[in-house]
């Protein structure tokens, strides 16, 4: 996905499913040291997400699971 930026944004998404009329988009996270990353990992499924709502043209909601 080229962003408004210029920079190309490349990713594969572990989960993404419909429901109704809506994806959602999950990320998951095996990382000990989570906390140090949140935000980082918090932009990549947001990113994710928008990359299948711009392939869709619909709605994707970004979820963010640690295991």
């Amino acid at each position: 996905m080229l962003q408004a930026d210029g920079v190309l944004a490349e990713g594969v998404v572990d989960l993404a499913f419909r429901e109704g009329e809506e994806w959602w988009v999950v990320d998951f996270k095996t990382d000990r040291q989570l906390e140090g990353a949140l935000d980082v990992y918090r932009r990549q499924v947001q990113l994710y997400a928008e990359m299948v709502s711009a392939a869709t043209s619909e709605p994707a909601r970004a979820v963010l699971l640690r295991l």
